[in-house]
């Protein structure tokens, strides 16, 4: 079993006894074709209307309450899997994706964790809060994580000044929301006392987006972080997704910053990537964008294990690995 390491102390900030099924409505009877299908919920992008979510509740419930790694209750415990590669002084945490619903472990997590410790470098997975918990919750962990790491580098053999992220759809969201917008923000939550953990700066030294989420404006991930109230009223989902656009929190003296999608993918706008490139560059922020002529979304560490009706040709975009390899490397020389 891989080593699983929670990265808060006594008290998660948000976290309560009660149960997720105040929220969620899942059906053991469910097919998988019933969860995109029948009861496709966020992912029916012909209305803007919410519809029925059972079908998603039910994948939630099997893919994260199921396994073990959530609970049925709001205490899940945010945790890192470290990948360290010995005599390396520099780290990525890895953000997998999963349009905050699931996270995809193996392809967006392990599998980037493998080929960059093939490139001389330490990596972290992280599992953080996702739906039903909502925002801020899931920046807290990851921002909390940036922080652990920093506290404990010198046990892990990484350079302080040498800690990168990277996320991929939702989690490249949840990187660029975190680095962007919260920083090195203060942790304040009723009921929670910050550690010497909070206390270390939440910055990271590099920043990497893969087929990111850059904007929420509109988009019905709004119910599943902020809820379905907020995203069913115009002027709260406008206010929701402002408050957490990086677009408009970009400044100059950010760290170096790599984006990389593809022109086809038809779950997230690539251009918004070139937009975001962009406003980063007339900030004077390092910046690498790489969009790819196909390959569609979700390819991850391109290891074909995707369900057959998905599945796409990588043979382009699997070069996207190695880019970002060799940019880790010559940010942190």
């Amino acid at each position: 079993m891989e080593k699983r390491i929670p990265i808060w102390g006594e008290t998660i900030p948000g976290n309560r006894p009660e149960s997720k099924r105040d929220v969620m409505d899942w059906h053991e009877e469910y097919t998988q074709e019933d969860l995109f299908m029948k009861y496709p919920g966020i992912w029916d992008k012909s209305t803007p209307e919410i519809g029925d979510l059972s079908g998603n509740d039910t994948m939630v419930y099997r893919q994260e309450i199921q396994t073990g790694l959530a609970k049925e209750t709001y205490e899940d415990v945010p945790f890192l899997i470290p990948y360290l590669k010995e005599g390396s002084d520099r780290c990525v945490i890895i953000c997998p994706g999963g349009a905050y619903l699931t996270k995809s472990m193996d392809s967006e997590g392990e599998h980037i964790a493998q080929f960059l410790n093939e490139a001389g470098i330490s990596a972290f997975v992280l599992w953080y809060r996702s739906y039903p918990n909502r925002a801020p919750l899931m920046y807290l962990d990851c921002q909390r994580a940036i922080r652990y790491v920093r506290f404990h580098a010198d046990e892990f053999g990484i350079d302080p000044g040498k800690i990168g992220i990277v996320g991929f759809s939702a989690g490249g969201n949840l990187c660029g929301v975190t680095a962007l917008v919260f920083r090195n923000e203060p942790v304040v939550w009723e009921g929670y006392t910050p550690d010497e953990v909070d206390a270390v700066n939440g910055c990271v030294n590099a920043l990497g987006m893969v087929y990111p989420a850059i904007s929420m404006a509109n988009d019905k991930i709004v119910a599943v972080i902020g809820g379905r109230e907020i995203y069913e009223d115009p002027a709260q989902r406008q206010a929701f997704s402002d408050r957490y656009e990086m677009r408009t929190h970009v400044q100059e003296g950010d760290c170096p910053m790599f984006l990389c999608a593809c022109w086809d993918d038809d779950v997230v706008d690539p251009y918004l990537d070139a937009e975001l490139a962009m406003i980063a560059s007339r900030k004077g922020v390092k910046t690498e964008l790489h969009l790819f002529p196909y390959g569609g979304h979700g390819f991850g560490g391109c290891v074909h294990e995707q369900m057959p009706m998905f599945r796409q040709d990588w043979s382009a975009v699997k070069e996207w690995k190695g880019l970002f390899a060799d940019w880790i490397n010559r940010t942190f020389q």
